[in-house]
Formats: structure tokens, C-alpha cells, sequence
């Protein structure tokens, strides 16, 4: 080709999507002349290179393992000067059709030794011989970068487009080598020109391209060094240039990260928890980098809609611990104009977390208002729809994949909670997911990728959506099914976590379960688990039992989420580990931050679960949640045990319990309250061992967890020793009035609604009840139920108002929407539905409409279905007693 034969590398089709052309300059042969004139002489090979080793920016690949050589070009001191351009130069057939592309990037390593007073070429597609250039990077006499583009009509020089400048700022002229770089693009004929990867000038050519098959120059009138120039047949963006490592993050200077406002002491989380066991210590906090805690993740979401600020709280992340964090893709924020994308502001979060040593989880969220007018930017809307928006979705997708996985990001989410809209039905959720992440898969087919991404835990829709799935072939896409794991008591999801996971066995077995969002507030909060009194304390207790609950099922855990939610200024959503002020700056630090620097500094990747435990707990009449784990280094044993049977509280009340363990491995263990990380001694007389069997005696709990492990397993600042202090006398397990005075009602809470949800009190024989409360919990009811075999009226209108008191009474921890509170009744049981007081609707299914459910019609408060024909008319009138999330 031309006059540099041996020394071109064609890649069709490569990393970009136009093909490329690749000059290296490493062969032992130059085929380069002295000039247009034979001022000078020909280039030569030079042992200065800019770097030992190159990589693709687009595929993150390398492309030059070992640079040697690079091409010395001079220009002779005595015809330096006026005329043409002189010094050596390195030519190309312009018959070549790779040497015309309509849209393009070319890009270069130079390095000028001597300032010239003409203009050197870089790279030049000549135009009418030597007259013109198509378009020509050059250095200017100002020792800067320029580019020249000649588009006027015909061959003959002046017109509209005849030689159009573009300047730049940035000098190249300071003896040190420089990457520089032109792109044009033949859509908008933008050009940009780039000096060390960052724009430097840019410009807008008059016409479309002219070109004829007049020469591409290269080095021409440079008097210096030039290695590495390719040209490909792209508008590239500067991180897929090439590059001297893998990840454009790594080409930035390391900013000093700021100190966080952390409290270091051991009194940094108070409490009234009083043990009575002798305190020996605070847990010190591992930050990343002194763990791997690869179960747990973090939720860095909103940053796409300005809801939260990454400057303001990305000092705090590195010493929580937790190395995953969750981002949003924000395609309204990328793309504001049509074919255009913008991701500087995801840049500077993807490229900071990599500094910090974070990985980073991309969700592809949400629509596009110019695609979609009414299209949500934000949880609750419709999953993009009809044939404009869905290309213009699979451009954005295939371009931020392309982007990130060479900045190497690995790890994907689906669209965020698209169940809160009932419009997105399963088939449309499944469809989504799998376009999506066949394109994200044919970008890097070893993307790790998270299906649903579900509001709540409904093992029925994931069940039949992984069939449909299966049955179309495509389960290999996905590495996690993603559920949000909202409960007023995270406890409530443990028997349906175990449920999904012999689920996922059995239907998609590759398939990992991810809790992939949860959170509650430190105070009052209008959104995800609203009309609870949260206090920063049982946000604190809500966060550990959740993430300890979620790995005790070997579920990947998020937190949700680092700082609170500017969801509007005038209310503030407190759901973070930081409190934010309305600009999102950091206040303070939560207790709930310690809290989750305790968990995850005590559970991590050393930590093997054990399922088959044999452990027994004695001394209480409540079923407390309890999780074994056993130290892979040590072989030592730990157990995560506290009172899970309600919603956290404020309190501090402690009972203790018996622990048996068959087979277990302690040595010196030692009690560690998770929520102040406080450890306490496990004295000699409490702890015995004998054929095998472990028995500890009063171990405290309460509804916060604590943990029984050796002490071997934790760093820890040692308690001052208090002179005089007596030893406490062992709390005594209590039994709340309320607990002692239960109405016989029984209890079917959803397992977790992020919004309170209606109440039916189901009044029926035992042996209908349960097919009642299966079909209202599928509704996403919470069902109660008093049973009528056996009792008069009178019994039975008595047993309902005391469970419809319970229920009222417990409306703010079982998460009963208020209003909604409802009787149903079949049949002959219709009758006692209706006599029922103070309920605000009834339901009577195949029975006559009673008298006392009048006043309740009247009001469009009573619904009655046919025996045979009720569940869809019931269901849709059911509606209007729920609420929604956003």
C-alpha cells in the first residue's frame, strides 16, 4: 500500500463499529520519501516510543503488547522555511476506500523536537493532488493542533467550505510526547480536536466531505517523532482511543479523598442496652480493601436524577466496607437530544468509584421523555414502548454498555421495579429483560447480568417469567433474578426467601437469588415502608437483621441506600446512612452507618454459610431468628441470633435465652451487640462442653442481633476497666401484656409491601379459610382470619372485634394502609362479615346483601360477587384501597 509497505494493520470490524486502519511502525523497512520536493530525508525508526504497551479503548483488549520503535522525522536546518512543507513523509494510496470514510477518528502519538514556521501534518487526506486537503491534522507554527477541511464544490480552491479552520488551545510543542486526535461526524459534520484525550477545540464543517484518490500523508514537514496512528471509520468517543492501560479511570491523576466526619470512638453508637456480661471492647470497622465482602452491595441510586450528590458522600464509602455499588444508568439524563449522549456526569461517578477501589453494578433505568412525553425518569412508569423509543433504547443500551464494560464494568441490572406499574405485565417485564441483555451480552459476553429487578419478593410472577425465559432459550443471559426485599419486619421474608431458592433450584439452578434493594427510614418517610415510626435506632436494628437475614439464606444483599433522598426539597426521604440537608449535602452520619460497618466487618467472604446447624434455643416461648456460619481460616463457629417476631423497635428491653449446639467449634467466645459493635465476655460458667455439645446460658437477645463468636475473629479497641463496678444481675425474659392478650385471629401478613396495604378479615369455617387467604395475599392483601365451626353469632362477632382491634392497633408495624380495612364473608358467613364494626368496607360472596351492610352500600363501601364468578370483579374493586408507592 502506497510507499509503507509492511507497516499497515487493517482490523475490519474490530472493537469499533467501523473498520480501522492501524499504522505501528515497528517493521525494519520505511517506505517513506524526503518531501514533496526531496527537502530532507526519509523518516526512520527511533528506540523513543510513548509507551511500552497500548489498549483498545472501545474493548479494553490490548493491541500492542511490546512497542519498540516509533519514526523519526527531520527537517534540515537549511531548507526550514518558506515554500511547501519539507522533512521527510510516509504515504498512502488514496484509492484505498478505508482512506475516505464519512464519519472518522483519526488518532496519533507525537512528539515535536523542533518547532517548525509551516504547518507539519499529522495526518492529511490530500484533496486535487497536493493543492487541498479533504481534511488535515496538522501542528500549527503556534505549536498547536489545527485541522484543515477543504468542502467547497468542484476541484478548484475558494468557494462556501474552502479550506475551513479549527483551532485548538492546547500546546503539543513542549518536547514531551502527546496523544492527539481529530473525530468528525458525518451526521452533525461536528469536529472535535483532542490533545491527551481531552477535547481541545471544535468546530462544524459547512458541507459533507469531498474526497477524490488523492494521497493520505502521514508526518509530512514534522520535525520530530511520530508512532501508533490509526484511523477508523468512527466518530469515537476520547475513552476508546487508544490508550497505555486498559481503563481511561487509570489515566487520571488520583484525587486525595476527603476526610468523612466518622466518629472513631467506642461510644460513636448510644444505647440503653445493658447486658449482663462484662464489656471487654468496641469492634474496629475494616474498611475496602481489608475485606472481601463480595455478598454485600450498596445502593448509590438517584445520582441520574440529582437526588443525591457522589462529591458530597463519596468519602464515606471506602470505610464502610461494602466494595458493589449500585448505579443508574439515567438514559433522560445521558440523552437530551435526539442520537446524542452526554455521559460526562456518569463518567466522573464510574471513573471515582474505580479510584476508590469500588466495583460498580450498572441499572439500565429509566425512560426517555423525548421518546416518551409521559415516558417516568423515575420508579412506577411504563417500560419503553413502540418502534422509535425501543431502537432508540437499544442505542443507548449498546452504547453505555460499550462505554462501560471497557472501563470495566462487568455487572448489569434490568430496568428498575417495573411490577409497581400494573400495565408492565410479565410477558412485557420478560421481553424487556431479555432485549436488553442480549445487548449488553453481544457487547461483552462475559456481562454479568440481573434479571426483574422486582418491587417485593412474588415468587409466582418470577417462577412463570424464568419458564418463559427457559422456554425461549435464554436463560444463559442472566446471573442473578433480582428481588426488592421491603418489610415493616425484614424477618417476614425469610420463609419466602427460602421458598425462592429452592425455586431457582429447581426451575433455573445457574440462577443466584440477589436482594437487590432495601431500606427503611430514621423517621417519618411518604414512600417505601411509610406510616411506621422509625427512629434512627430501629433503622439501625432494620438494616442488620436485613442483611443478616438475607445471607443466613445465602442471598446477595443491598443496603439502600448510602445518603437520604432529596425526593422534594420540602421532604426529605430518610432512608440513607447519612442525613442530607436539602442540597444534598452530608449533616451527619446515622447510627445505621456504624451499624452496617459492624455487620460487614463481622460477616464476610471467610465466613462459610451452615444451613444444617444444629442449634436449639431454650428459656423463651418466641421463634427467634438465628443464622450459623462457620470461619474458613480459624474453623470457628458463629451465630447471629435476636427476636425477630416484630417490626424493630426504640427500645432496648433484653431477655436471655439457652443456646445448645451439637458439633459446634468455639474457643473463646465472645457476645458482639452488632448495632453498637460493643463485645462482651461469655464467662467460663456460661459456657460448657461436653460429648460434642456446646451450652451456653444467658445469652442475651433482644431485637437487635447480636452474635457469638470468637474474639480471636475481631479487631477491637479493649473497654477501660471501671473501678468498683459489680457485675450486673442477669435480665429476666418479660412478656408483653400484648402478648399475653392476643384475640384468636389468625395472622397472614404479606411477607413485605414498600406501601401499607389493605386488611381483610376473612369470617369463615377452617376448612375454607385457607383457600380465602391465599387468593387476598396473590391480591397483595393482608388477610386475617376468624373462624366460625362450632360458634354461635355472638362468639363469633366477639372474636372479630377484637381481631379487627389488633388489627388497628398494629396497623403502623404490620403496614395496614389506613381506611382500608375490610370484612369478607361467604355464603352463610356473609351475614357475620356484615355485622362486623367499625370495618371501612365488606365483602359478601354468594349470599343475600344484609341489612347491616346497607349503610356500607350506600357509601360504595360493599361488594358482592357471585359464588362463581367473583375473583376478577372483586380483585379490580379491591384498587381503590391501596395505595401507591410513588
Amino acid at each position: 500500500m502506497g510507499n509503507i509497505r509492511g507497516l499497515l494493520c487493517w482490523v475490519a470490524g474490530a472493537a469499533c463499529a467501523g473498520p480501522t486502519a492501524f499504522w505501528r511502525f515497528e517493521e525494519g523497512k520505511v517506505g517513506g520519501t524526503a518531501g514533496v520536493f526531496d527537502k530532507g530525508a526519509a523518516p526512520v525508526f527511533a528506540e523513543e516510543v510513548p509507551v511500552k504497551e497500548l489498549w483498545d479503548g472501545a474493548s479494553g483488549l490490548p493491541v500492542a503488547p511490546e512497542n519498540r520503535a516509533s519514526l523519526r522525522f527531520r527537517v534540515p536546518e537549511e531548507v526550514r522555511g518558506g515554500g511547501a512543507p519539507v522533512g521527510g513523509e510516509v504515504t498512502v494510496s488514496g484509492k484505498e476506500a478505508l482512506t475516505r470514510p464519512e464519519s472518522f477518528t483519526v488518532e496519533a502519538f507525537v512528539r515535536v523536537a523542533r518547532q517548525t514556521e509551516r504547518h507539519a501534518l499529522v495526518a492529511s487526506k490530500r484533496r486535487g493532488g497536493q493543492t487541498g486537503a479533504s481534511w488535515s491534522l496538522s501542528l500549527t507554527p503556534g505549536g498547536t493542533l489545527g485541522v484543515r477541511f477543504d468542502t467547497q464544490a468542484g476541484a478548484a480552491g475558494g468557494g462556501p467550505g474552502f479550506n475551513q479552520i479549527v483551532g485548538s488551545a492546547a500546546l503539543v510543542n513542549d518536547g514531551a510526547w502527546h496523544q492527539v486526535a481529530l473525530t468528525y461526524d458525518a451526521a452533525t459534520r461536528a469536529a472535535v480536536l483532542y490533545v491527551d484525550y481531552l477535547p481541545s477545540g471544535k468546530g462544524t464543517v459547512l458541507n459533507p466531505l469531498v474526497y477524490d484518490e488523492s494521497d493520505l500523508v502521514l508526518g509530512r514537514g514534522l520535525d520530530g517523532w511520530l508512532d501508533e496512528v490509526r484511523l477508523t471509520a468512527e466518530a469515537l468517543h476520547p475513552e476508546q482511543f487508544l490508550r497505555p492501560v486498559r481503563f481511561f479511570s487509570d489515566m487520571k491523576p488520583k484525587a486525595a479523598v476527603l476526610p468523612p466526619m466518622l466518629d472513631q470512638t467506642p461510644t460513636r453508637v448510644q444505647s440503653a442496652l445493658k447486658p449482663a456480661l462484662k464489656k471487654i471492647g468496641t469492634l474496629i470497622p475494616k474498611p475496602v480493601g481489608q475485606l472481601e465482602t463480595s455478598m454485600w452491595s450498596l445502593g448509590c441510586e438517584t445520582l441520574d436524577r440529582d437526588l443525591a450528590d457522589w462529591e458530597a458522600y463519596k468519602g464515606y464509602l471506602v470505610p464502610l466496607g461494602i466494595r458493589r455499588i449500585r448505579l443508574q444508568g439515567g438514559w433522560n439524563r445521558t440523552e437530551k437530544r435526539k442520537g446524542e449522549y452526554d455521559f460526562e456526569w456518569l463518567d466522573r461517578i464510574v471513573d471515582s468509584a474505580h479510584e476508590l477501589g469500588l466495583e460498580v453494578c450498572l441499572e439500565t433505568s429509566y425512560n426517555n421523555r423525548l421518546y416518551e412525553p409521559g415516558g417516568a425518569t423515575g420508579p412506577g412508569g411504563l417500560l419503553p414502548a413502540g418502534e422509535e423509543t425501543l431502537a432508540a433504547w437499544d442505542r443507548w443500551v449498546e452504547a453505555m454498555a460499550r462505554r462501560y464494560s471497557a472501563k470495566g464494568v462487568k455487572e448489569w441490572m434490568m430496568y428498575n421495579e417495573p411490577n409497581l406499574r400494573k400495565e408492565n405485565t410479565p410477558a412485557q417485564i420478560v421481553a424487556n429483560n431479555i432485549r436488553t441483555a442480549e445487548i449488553i451480552k453481544r457487547v461483552d459476553p462475559q456481562a454479568k447480568i440481573g434479571a426483574f429487578v422486582l418491587a417485593g419478593l412474588n415468587l409466582e410472577m418470577i417462577r412463570s417469567m424464568l419458564i418463559s425465559i427457559q422456554e425461549q432459550g435464554k436463560l444463559d443471559l442472566f446471573h442473578w433474578a433480582i428481588y426488592h426485599g421491603y418489610s415493616g419486619n425484614p424477618d417476614r421474608l425469610n420463609g419466602r426467601m427460602a421458598e425462592f431458592n429452592a425455586m431457582l433450584a429447581e426451575v433455573a439452578p445457574k440462577i443466584r437469588a440477589w436482594q437487590g434493594e432495601a431500606g427503611c427510614a430514621s423517621e417519618e418517610v411518604q414512600f417505601a415502608l411509610a406510616g411506621i415510626d422509625w427512629t434512627e435506632y430501629s433503622h439501625a436494628k432494620w438494616n442488620a437483621r436485613r442483611m443478616l437475614c438475607d445471607i443466613g439464606h445465602g442471598v446477595e444483599s443491598s443496603v439502600f441506600t448510602i445518603s437520604d433522598l432529596s425526593y422534594h426539597k420540602d421532604f426529605i426521604s430518610r432512608y440513607g446512612l447519612l442525613k442530607t440537608s436539602p442540597d444534598n449535602a452530608i449533616i451527619r452520619v446515622k447510627t445505621a452507618y456504624y451499624t452496617v460497618q459492624n455487620v460487614v466487618t463481622a460477616f464476610h467472604d471467610a465466613l462459610e454459610r451452615l444451613p444444617e446447624y444444629a442449634l436449639t434455643v431454650e428459656g423463651t416461648e418466641k421463634a427467634l431468628t438465628w443464622f450459623a456460619f462457620r470461619d474458613r481460616r480459624s474453623g470457628l463457629d458463629v451465630v447471629a441470633l435476636w427476636d425477630g417476631t416484630e417490626i424493630p423497635s426504640n427500645h432496648s428491653e433484653i431477655e436471655t435465652v439457652r443456646v445448645t449446639v451439637k458439633g459446634g467449634r468455639f474457643k473463646e467466645p465472645v457476645w458482639a451487640d452488632l448495632i453498637t459493635g460493643n463485645l462482651y465476655e461469655i464467662p467460663a460458667g456460661q459456657m460448657t462442653v461436653a460429648d460434642g455439645t456446646t451450652v451456653f446460658t444467658d445469652v442475651p437477645v433482644y431485637d437487635g442481633p447480636g452474635a457469638l463468636m470468637d474474639r480471636g475473629q475481631l479487631d477491637f479497641v479493649p473497654a477501660r476497666e471501671k473501678k468498683g463496678a459489680k457485675r450486673a444481675p442477669a435480665a429476666q425474659p418479660k412478656q408483653s401484656a400484648a402478648a399475653a392478650a392476643v384475640p384468636k385471629v389468625g395472622v397472614h401478613l404479606l411477607p413485605g409491601t414498600q406501601q401499607p396495604a389493605p386488611a381483610v378479615l376473612v369470617v369463615a369455617q377452617k376448612a375454607e379459610a385457607g383457600g380465602w387467604v391465599k387468593w387476598l395475599n396473590a391480591q397483595e392483601v393482608h388477610a386475617f382470619v376468624v373462624e366460625t365451626d362450632g360458634k354461635s353469632a355472638e362468639e363469633v362477632a366477639q372474636e372479630a372485634a377484637g381481631a379487627l382491634a389488633l388489627i388497628r392497633g398494629r396497623a403502623a408495624e404490620w403496614q395496614v394502609r389506613a381506611g382500608s380495612v375490610g370484612a369478607l364473608g361467604a355464603e352463610a358467613e356473609g351475614a357475620l362479615a356484615a355485622r362486623a364494626e367499625g370495618v371501612d368496607f365488606v365483602a359478601v360472596i354468594g349470599a343475600k346483601v344484609p341489612e347491616d351492610a346497607l349503610a356500607l352500600a350506600e357509601k360504595g363501601r360493599l361488594f358482592v360477587g357471585k359464588r362463581d364468578a367473583w375473583q376478577a370483579p372483586f380483585a379490580a374493586w379491591l384498587e381503590r384501597y391501596k395505595g401507591k408507592v410513588f
